[in-house]
């Protein structure tokens, strides 16, 4: 059980306690091919649908770059080959998501300096977040610490209060 449970259990996180129970002693293969397939479907869908301002190329880069990772993990052999795909597929994914993927093998290393590790020479990355996210980020954080029921009861009195303050400012103001 603690062979990779670090991998494990964020496969837990992303795909449910289920995934967990599938993966904790299995050394299946076609188990293991089955939930990397799944992870790939959840990048692929999670980017569709949150990805809204991007260019042709890069969404055809992220589509083909999933497409090799179900490539690999189809003919993987073992588990440790469908987890070599995984784990392959997503480190080129994270620096796709960054802009464009290193392309290093014309030399012996590549030095780590900011001009190697820039990515923005063909796209910039833009986080941001409107006033709602800002809430809605607020009330989670809120309410992992303090719980449903103390956040519900500060929010009637966010609301009794009658002030035009958004509730994550009215809560910073008094300490909450």
């Amino acid at each position: 059980m603690s062979h990779m449970y670090a991998l494990k259990s964020s496969i837990e996180q992303v795909l449910g306690r289920q995934a967990w129970y599938d993966l904790k002693e299995t050394t299946s293969v076609a188990t293991w091919r089955r939930y990397v397939m799944k992870l790939f479907d959840a990048i692929e869908l999670s980017v569709e649908t949150t990805v809204t301002i991007r260019d042709d190329d890069w969404i055809a880069d992220i589509r083909s770059n999933l497409a090799h990772g179900r490539d690999l993990t189809i003919i993987a052999k073992t588990p440790e080959d469908a987890i070599a795909a995984l784990s392959g597929t997503l480190l080129r994914q994270v620096f796709l998501q960054l802009g464009s993927a290193p392309f290093s093998r014309s030399g012996d290393k590549t030095p780590l300096k900011p001009a190697h590790w820039d990515f923005s020479g063909f796209r910039s990355v833009q986080y941001v977040q409107s006033e709602q996210q800002r809430e809605e980020l607020f009330l989670s954080k809120q309410r992992k610490v303090i719980g449903f029921e103390a956040q519900i009861d500060l929010q009637a009195e966010h609301r009794s209060a009658k002030t035009r303050q958004p509730y994550s400012e009215w809560c910073a103001q008094r300490g909450d």
